[in-house]
């Protein structure tokens, strides 16, 4: 097939789309507002630099309808419904073509402002196929007004089978700085760092063993060395910043806990690449991580923002007798439900539909 792809040129999850799609043979080409970090992708920049991202993708719209002439895709795949969504249904006419959705575009974008809601409506609306990659996302399609028959709920997934210890797990904390505690989240409001922070000083306070490493950067960088100066636990607390796939992997398999503070999220692929490891996860108690975590059967659920209830579940899951049973089903867990491969060969088989005909049967 020939596949359209409008996406964020930079993020890692839109190299991994093109360049599953490209391993499967099929002529693909990327727009993007902004230059991707890998040049092997065949992509054309497009829209003015102006410093109002709602005006640049504004006057990307002709580019994208010329590519689209041009070009002449089977079917266009738009990454994120403000922006790629909403170009594609402007762009795309009576063409074929998918939206799939992040999350923070539907569950926090998609509230900010009437505008807001009436653009993601819109995109809705008009989509032949929404891919959502959690149920939560699926509800806060339904009611803007996404036909619930076009919408294809799966995780995005990771690579399941690389991810996977190479070994049985040996007892959380049982290395002689105690505890190794694994971060992947970005430095971000939403991701919540605080109460991680806040609660590794309790940990010490309490004079409990850990190491932590904080895997992942954004905004927040300067309060985190603030607030990690504050506790007093820069010694223990390794800023690792953003980290290859292969470096990453070492930590997952390197690390006994998973936390993640996060105040909003759909299927966090951090948490999927956690669990396919055989790391403990543990993470607020928010609907997308509901999905994936049931309290006390494969990890722990705590409040979001709340410090003491992540500090006291660290130091219960490093002598919880059933901790090693529940790291041990994370693994075939996401094997089951979110392995990348599965999602990528769900993927094309909607996408030739949607080639052929226009709608998903």
């Amino acid at each position: 097939m020939r596949i359209l792809f409008l996406a964020h040129g930079p993020s890692i999850h839109t190299r991994r789309w093109v360049r599953s799609l490209r391993e499967r043979g099929h002529d693909l080409l990327l727009l993007t507002a902004t230059p991707p970090a890998d040049q092997d992708v065949p992509s054309r920049i497009v829209g003015a630099p102006w410093p109002v991202k709602g005006l640049r993708y504004l006057s990307a719209l002709g580019a994208v309808r010329r590519a689209m002439r041009e070009f002449h895709p089977d079917v266009t795949v738009a990454h994120f419904l403000p922006n790629y969504g909403w170009l594609a249904a402007v762009a795309a006419g009576s063409r074929p073509w998918m939206v799939a959705c992040w999350g923070s575009d539907l569950l926090i974008n998609a509230r900010r402002s009437p505008f807001h809601r009436a653009r993601a409506r819109y995109v809705l609306r008009k989509a032949p196929l929404i891919h959502v990659d959690a149920e939560v996302l699926a509800e806060a399609a339904i009611a803007l007004g996404a036909p619930p028959e076009r919408i294809w709920t799966r995780a995005w997934g990771v690579d399941a089978s690389a991810l996977l210890p190479s070994a049985s797990p040996s007892r959380i904390g049982s290395g002689a700085a105690g505890t190794r505690i694994l971060w992947t989240r970005q430095l971000e409001p939403v991701y919540d760092p605080e109460p991680f922070i806040r609660a590794l000083g309790i940990l010490k306070r309490r004079a409990f063993p850990f190491r932590a490493v904080m895997a992942g950067d954004g905004p927040m960088r300067a309060d985190v060395v603030r607030w990690l100066s504050e506790e007093g636990i820069a010694a223990e607390v390794t800023l690792a910043g953003f980290l290859s796939e292969e470096k990453l992997r070492a930590l997952y398999h390197g690390s006994d806990a998973y936390v993640s503070m996060s105040r909003s999220d759909s299927t966090s692929q951090s948490l999927l690449e956690a669990m396919a490891a055989g790391i403990f996860p543990i993470v607020s108690d928010i609907a997308g991580n509901r999905e994936w975590v049931t309290h006390r059967r494969n990890g722990y659920l705590v409040p979001a923002g709340d410090e003491e209830a992540l500090a006291c579940a660290i130091v219960e899951s490093s002598c919880d007798p059933e901790a090693q049973a529940m790291r041990s089903r994370g693994p075939a867990i996401v094997a089951a439900r979110g392995n990348f491969t599965d999602t990528v060969v769900q993927l094309e088989a909607r996408l030739r539909m949607l080639a052929g005909s226009g709608e998903i049967a």
